[in-house]
């Protein structure tokens, strides 16, 4: 790196120093001072754009990935739901169907909210950026996402305690032959799912 010499005492500065090390004399013009610190203001917005465009890549392949695995599940559930042999199996199916559809749905949401952010950066490069606009689509967005969160949730609870029932009432049917143990070994899977109900609620 370059050295600069200090007019006032001699010394010999980095020339990046704005100021002598030794004697403190301002190494460099004003106006030269002003483009220094224009130009490094300038290099961290420039990072700053291009981390936010790299993260809106790497979260936008990521929603992709939520989009595959949403569809496939939703899919293989809808043949259970619709396809069924018997109505047992198309019953079960309901819960998985709901609970794929929400991760579908949750996945298409990420996807447009870093579509959003991409476009946002540049119009934030050009001058154009609303941030009005911009505020009003996360509220959208954070709304979309309670939305999906207790369908989710819903389809989580109604697989729980539905496989509970069933558990229960085989437990009954067999209770001379050890079904009461299953019955009562129940209660605690019961517990939980009533607590991730009422903390559910409670977060609403």
């Amino acid at each position: 790196m370059n050295n600069v010499k200090c007019p006032n005492c001699g010394n010999e500065n980095l020339s990046t120093n704005i100021r002598c090390e030794k004697c403190g004399k301002q190494l460099i013009s004003e106006d030269q001072m002003q483009y220094k610190d224009l130009y490094s203001s300038f290099n961290t917005q420039q990072d700053f754009v291009q981390n936010t465009k790299i993260e809106s890549f790497a979260k936008l392949y990521n929603a992709i990935a939520i989009i595959i695995v949403g569809t496939i599940f939703s899919g293989v559930s809808s043949i259970f739901v619709f396809r069924g042999s018997d109505n047992f199996i198309r019953i079960v199916g309901i819960p998985f169907l709901i609970c794929g559809i929400a991760v579908l749905i949750y996945g298409i949401l990420i996807a447009i909210k870093y579509i959003n952010i991409k476009k946002n950066t540049n119009d934030y490069i050009n001058g154009k950026l609303d941030v009005n606009k911009v505020e009003k689509s996360e509220q959208n967005f954070e709304k979309m996402k309670i939305i999906v969160n207790n369908i989710y949730t819903f389809g989580f609870l109604l697989f729980w305690f539905g496989f509970l029932i069933v558990w229960d009432i085989s437990a009954i049917k067999s209770w001379s032959d050890g079904g009461n143990q299953m019955f009562f070994f129940s209660i605690i899977f019961w517990i939980a799912g009533i607590y991730l109900l009422i903390d559910n609620i409670k977060d609403k």
